[in-house]
């Protein structure tokens, strides 16, 4: 079966809906009543950007922001499936076909019915929060210039202010996009490629803060085992940055009374400052 028929997606450009919302709500609503049904694989980011006729970056921070969801998964060299978690209801793509139809009996465009939910603000908000998935709008070339130009110098705003909450990424001057002198003013091209790379700078680091949670939190899991048998854990140690903690002490097991401890079993728990 054909990709467009199993997974049918459009974007009307005329509508007042950013064309990543629209696609972000036509994929939950597929998930939604069943049509996605739990873990299926979504087609590739290239396959749905091309499908719907949108760039690559707004098909990531779609998969991305579904996945803070927890209405999709991504599996590293698989793909994105959606989660087994979810649970699809027929109710939903009923009760919809029953608000097109009353809304035709009353004379009402459907759209005029979705316009109304979408800014009364029931349907939520999908624009970009703080913590959230860099999830930003699609700001298209047929764009007015000086609009998508705004545009783009209110993502780099944004994402700047993301990036201050990781401060590695200021480590090397020559990495940031924002730190490079320029003896120009950046046109679109130049501020979109910024907004992209600042996009990638921003989610490399929160890959790196997520394995150094991970690092920290086994460490922190070992300097208690440590502490509760430090018998079963005959010199080990753990050092405070390991853990995430401040300052560069360590605690470690060593044996009461130097080699007779040793001999005779008999362990203890030492912390030192380590500093020098």
């Amino acid at each position: 079966m054909e990709l467009e028929t199993q997974l049918p997606i459009r974007v009307d450009r005329n509508s007042d809906l950013p064309v990543g919302v629209q696609v972000a709500w036509r994929l939950r609503a597929l998930i939604a009543c069943g049509k996605l049904a739990p873990g299926e694989r979504l087609p590739s980011v290239r396959d749905l950007a091309d499908l719907a006729d949108v760039n690559a970056n707004t098909v990531r921070a779609i998969y991305g922001r579904l996945e803070s969801e927890g209405l999709v998964v991504s599996r590293h060299g698989l793909g994105t499936f959606v989660s087994a978690e979810t649970r699809p209801s027929a109710d939903v793509e009923r009760i919809a076909a029953e608000a097109v139809a009353e809304a035709r009996r009353a004379g009402i465009a459907p759209s005029d019915v979705a316009r109304s939910i979408y800014g009364a603000g029931w349907a939520g908000d999908d624009h970009l929060t703080s913590g959230g998935d860099v999830g930003l709008p699609d700001v298209g070339v047929e764009a007015d210039e000086a609009a998508a130009r705004r545009e783009i110098r209110r993502q780099i705003a944004r994402l700047e202010a993301e990036l201050a909450a990781y401060p590695e990424t200021r480590s090397k001057q020559d990495r940031h996009p924002l730190l490079r002198p320029k003896g120009h003013v950046a046109n679109f091209s130049e501020l979109a490629a910024i907004r992209d790379e600042m996009i990638e700078l921003l989610r490399e680091a929160r890959r790196l803060a997520e394995r150094r949670g991970t690092r920290q939190e086994r460490a922190r899991g070992r300097r208690e085992q440590i502490t509760g048998n430090p018998e079963s854990h005959r010199w080990e140690r753990v050092g405070n940055e390991e853990c995430g903690d401040p300052g560069c002490g360590e605690l470690r097991a060593v044996p009461r009374f130097g080699p007779i401890g040793a001999i005779a079993g008999w362990w203890r728990v030492k912390v030192s400052s380590g500093c020098p």
